[in-house]
């Protein structure tokens, strides 16, 4: 008896035949093949990330970003440094630190060695260090950055192999409130670097020997912060006794005088040959109370002339008349003792004389003098003021110095027309009150003006960037949240957000599975 198949047989073996059958070895083989992509693709990432860095900063003070003059000094240096950051972990120094250093080994690429030291918690690696130091006369008693060159330079200080920056120098700090303000670390590992690793230690005599000034004025407080300076810069300051000198020694490449007085004939000689020899230079911040007929001559001569003057502002309250001789200045444009500061406001303390900018002299024309204005005062508030005792001085045209007011000035004598010619000029600088670098008055603008001074009048203009433009500012934001918000931000975070995420992955499950 023959069995015919059932319809519903038929059927059932023809969608038996359509469900395909399950190639595990295929898909193995595929999840393999994937799984040796994804490692080959994140070495090969990671491999190319090592040597071609990368990395935006978008810090509000630029915490991880060096300045650009900061990277183009550190490719000049050849000598192999190593520092040693002496901190401790998890301290506002250390991360400030670890953040800076890391930009340094970026940029110098294989020639500095960093190593960083807790001093609470490595005490045998700290104990060991100061063992090791001990030879150098250095003790190391404090927190601070070692740095330290494999080739020592040709300092006179017998110690230029190595610098230390103690932790506190590290901070510029507000007076009143004693919070950190700025973060000066980049700036001071710069000085630090180009004094261990520079043979380029020029001197800088001050002039003593007159007046009040017959010693050298190594107590006063415009001195102090100069020498602070220089010494910042790798420049040696030593006095110059102008009464007892015929000529000034050829090591000094250039001369500063502190509230200068007024010099006879034989100085005025003295000056002249030493300013005219191509290659010397002079700084003269000038005292308002010191008459110095002759001095102004000689300035005179090459274009910059003080005035018999006062600069101020007066007028007349309900209170009674007011004078004010603190000048607020502005930095001008047309020289690169100004570059990057131009129109910014800085301050003149006390007693402050004009200074009269003139040009197209014959002197000026055969000698190839270029004089130029630095720091003025707004124009419409301040003047040139020779009745200045007066209880209500009022500017008059016809007798007092008007606008343009000028504060510095700066002339050259023989520089090339064409930038790229390179020959030695000689240059000039002068004040119309040395308060300008006085510590009551010495602000970042003034400083790195004063920096900027002293390393044009010496020609190093390219040189290690210390100034204020490499600080890190140190913001401190506070931001008020309410106890309702606070309810917002904890359910938000700790039940909607997870919740979230697992009814997504839920709902993939579940679609995966049908």
């Amino acid at each position: 008896m023959t069995m015919e198949p059932s319809p519903d047989a038929g059927e059932s073996s023809l969608r038996e035949a359509r469900v395909p059958r399950i190639q595990r070895f295929r898909i193995g083989l595929n999840v393999v093949v994937q799984l040796v992509l994804m490692l080959v693709l994140f070495g090969l990432v990671n491999y190319l990330a090592s040597r071609h860095f990368k990395q935006w900063d978008y810090t509000f003070d630029r915490k991880f970003t060096l300045a650009g003059s900061t990277v183009d000094f550190l490719k000049k240096v050849t000598v192999p440094i190593k520092i040693t950051a002496l901190t401790v972990r998890g301290t506002e120094a250390e991360k400030d630190l670890s953040a800076l250093l890391q930009q340094y080994q970026g940029a110098m690429k294989g020639r500095v060695e960093v190593k960083v030291i807790d001093t609470r918690r490595d005490v045998q690696a700290y104990e060991a260090l100061k063992a090791q130091l001990f030879k150098s006369r250095l003790s190391l008693e404090t927190n601070g950055v070692l740095v330290q060159a494999e080739a020592p330079g040709q300092g006179r200080d017998g110690q230029s192999s190595y610098k230390f920056i103690t932790e506190a120098a590290l901070y510029e700090v507000d007076p009143v409130k004693q919070t950190a303000t700025a973060f000066k670390g980049e700036g001071l590992l710069n000085a630090a670097i180009r004094g261990i690793t520079s043979v380029d230690r020029p001197v800088v005599g001050i002039v003593s020997g007159l007046g009040t000034w017959r010693q050298l004025p190594d107590r006063t407080s415009v001195y102090n912060i100069l020498s602070e300076i220089a010494r910042m810069q790798n420049i040696e300051l030593e006095p110059f006794p102008i009464l007892t000198e015929s000529e000034v020694p050829a090591n000094l490449g250039a001369l500063l005088w502190i509230a200068a007085e007024d010099i006879g004939e034989r100085e005025r000689e003295i000056l002249t040959r030493y300013f005219e020899t191509p290659g010397h230079s002079l700084m003269l911040m000038l005292n308002p109370a010191n008459r110095t007929p002759n001095l102004d001559k000689f300035l005179a001569s090459y274009g910059i002339v003080p005035q018999e003057d006062r600069v101020l502002t007066a007028k007349s309250t309900a209170s009674g008349p007011v004078k004010r001789f603190d000048v607020d200045a502005r930095f001008l444009d047309g020289s690169p003792l100004t570059q990057g500061i131009v129109s910014e406001n800085t301050l003149f303390l006390d007693q402050t004389r004009s200074l009269k900018v003139e040009t197209g002299s014959e002197k000026q024309r055969s000698e190839n003098i270029d004089v130029k204005p630095l720091l003025s005062p707004p124009a419409d508030a301040y003047w040139g003021e020779k009745q200045f005792e007066e209880p209500l001085p009022v500017y008059n045209a016809g007798v007092d110095n008007g606008p343009p007011i000028y504060l510095a000035a700066a002339a050259e004598r023989g520089a090339a027309k064409d930038p790229r010619v390179q020959v030695q000029s000689s240059r000039l600088l002068v004040f119309g009150n040395s308060a300008l670098a006085d510590p009551d008055s010495i602000n970042a603008q003034n400083y790195d003006f004063v920096i900027r001074s002293l390393n044009w009048l010496l020609h190093r203009d390219v040189v290690a960037p210390n100034d204020s433009a490499t600080d890190k500012s140190k913001h401190r934001f506070r931001i008020m949240i309410q106890p309702e918000q606070w309810q917002r931000i904890f359910w938000t975070t700790t039940v909607i957000l997870p919740l979230a995420a697992l009814m997504t992955g839920l709902m993939v499950w579940s679609s995966r599975r049908n």
